[in-house]
């Protein structure tokens, strides 16, 4: 179990960053204690954290879809006067 400050330091950001992570219950955490308590965070779920935070790279564009076709209505039972 890492306290704030370490799971901070794995992420490379602030403890209030954490703190605020936890509060929006974006990181898992554990509360011990009475009233406020403190805060533990298993080592699993700073990388669970990471995993769902990743944004993987573009590889090549994708091609564009293709364009849509309207299609005309039939109009072969009306006359023109």
């Amino acid at each position: 179990m890492l306290t704030v400050k370490t799971a901070a330091e794995r992420l490379g950001v602030s403890a209030s960053l954490v703190y605020g992570l936890c509060a929006a219950r974006k990181l898992r955490h554990e509360r011990h204690g009475m009233k406020r308590g403190c805060i533990r965070i298993p080592e699993e779920a700073i990388a669970e954290y990471r995993r769902r935070r990743t944004v993987e790279a573009e590889g090549e564009p994708k091609p564009a879809p293709p364009a849509p076709t309207t299609r005309r209505p039939r109009l072969d039972h009306l006359s023109l006067s």
